[in-house]
């Protein structure tokens, strides 16, 4: 029991130490984030481009993406840069540049008509490890506590055997986990670059004069179009087969040719998630 009194007043003590402390007014920053949360997958096509490769439907699914970035930046104090009084709600502005590396997910579920029959297939792609460059502008308020931003940037695919999971409803190909070997011919013609935009929210908590711990969270749209289709060997050889089947059969105009530009489709994704970050001034 004295224990738990002797605990109690510790936090007591230190939540009216963290309380009085005052954020970052003003000056270089440096922010360590950590972020972990998820990513739903939104994919879109042409339907000329969904016939061509013998597919009916293509939808996105959900997965677990963590993450971490460094920004480093400059914050503005409204009563120096834009003359407002010290209580002013709006305390002042940040302009940061951040680097970060992660992981990338992307799910899908194609369906395809087989025998008569309509089979999903489910594949979900983790790219390792995902860098990220781009910037981010901040609005302050309440003495710098709460902070509420918005950043542009750009993500670079890095991995060149990305690990993927493979299973459809009908069992008709079976279940396969692997990796996709992104050979010399997907290096140069790929496209492993995808836009991304975010908006976030953060609330810092002084910890030392010199340190802060921040809490948040953010949510970001990432534009990806990779100008190709890569599918796992047994996918890839089930497609050509049908594909030549249909051929045959008059049902097609043109064999399939994955190394064929398919310029409708882009692997979009929204991720979301919360960030623990520790501020440092510099």
């Amino acid at each position: 029991m004295k224990q738990c009194k002797n605990i109690a007043v510790v936090l007591m003590t230190l939540l009216l130490v963290l309380g009085n402390a005052s954020a970052f007014e003003q000056g270089w920053v440096l922010n360590m984030k950590a972020n972990v949360g998820g990513s739903l997958t939104v994919p879109s096509i042409s339907q000329a481009d969904l016939d061509y490769l013998g597919a009916n439907k293509m939808e996105g699914t959900l997965g677990f993406v963590p993450g971490g970035k460094a920004e480093v930046g400059y914050i503005f104090d409204s009563p120096t840069y834009f003359n407002l009084s010290e209580d002013h709600v709006f305390s002042g502005v940040g302009a940061f540049g951040y680097i970060g590396i992660g992981e990338g997910f992307a799910g899908q579920i194609s369906g395809t008509e087989v025998a008569g029959e309509q089979v999903n297939v489910y594949m979900n792609i983790h790219y390792t490890p995902v860098i990220s460059l781009g910037a981010t502008g901040k609005a302050y308020f309440f003495n710098n506590r709460l902070a509420v931003g918005l950043s542009a940037g750009m993500k670079m695919i890095a991995d060149t055997t990305p690990s993927y999971e493979q299973y459809d409803d009908k069992d008709a190909l079976g279940a396969e986990v692997g990796t996709i070997i992104v050979d010399e011919w997907m290096m140069k013609n790929m496209n492993p670059l995808m836009g991304s935009f975010e908006m976030l929210v953060e609330y810092n908590i002084p910890i030392l004069p010199t340190m802060e711990l921040i809490l948040g969270g953010y949510t970001q749209f990432n534009i990806f179009k990779p100008k190709y289709i890569t599918m796992p060997p047994k996918l890839q050889e089930s497609a050509i087969q049908d594909a030549n089947k249909q051929l045959e059969e008059g049902k097609r105009s043109e064999p399939l040719d994955l190394r064929k530009p398919i310029d409708s489709y882009f692997i979009n994704s929204f991720d979301f998630g919360l960030t623990i970050s520790l501020g440092f001034k510099l």
